[in-house]
């Protein structure tokens, strides 16, 4: 954990160093470019403040040792259910609801409905017939 946090440090640093020198060079009249580097910058320096006060409290990790190998991060990473549907439903769903945005507001409200169906079915999808836990 500590390199990721070093390396979010980093990448927010190099991001804000690079949106005041794009600032610079467009004399700050350009509203779209420093602003969202800007908050390029900050998503990285999110990342590293939360990193980095998550691992005052936790063990070092194993992917912070220099000298460790790849089979000592074997082990499981989450629950996963085969077969699912959900996410599949759910992306043509969400296409059709930033369609909707970009045409007209009755759209985005009618592909409302689907996404809370699906977005439901793949959050319930563990409590149910085989993958029941």
């Amino acid at each position: 954990m500590r390199t990721n946090s070093v390396l979010f440090g980093g990448i927010g640093v190099f991001i804000l160093v690079v949106a005041f020198i794009y600032g610079f060079l467009t004399g700050f009249n350009e509203l779209a470019g420093f602003p969202a580097l800007l908050c390029t910058a900050g998503l990285g320096f999110m990342l590293w403040w939360y990193l980095r006060s998550v691992d005052k409290n936790h063990e070092v990790l194993d992917g912070d040792n220099a000298d460790g190998e790849i089979a000592d991060m074997a082990g499981n990473y989450g629950q996963f259910y085969p077969w699912s549907w959900w996410p599949l439903g759910l992306g043509f769903t969400l296409a059709f609801l930033f369609f909707g945005m970009a045409i007209d507001w009755w759209v985005f409200l009618i592909a409302c409905i689907p996404a809370a169906f699906f977005i439901t079915g793949w959050v319930m999808e563990g409590n149910r017939k085989t993958y029941a836990h």
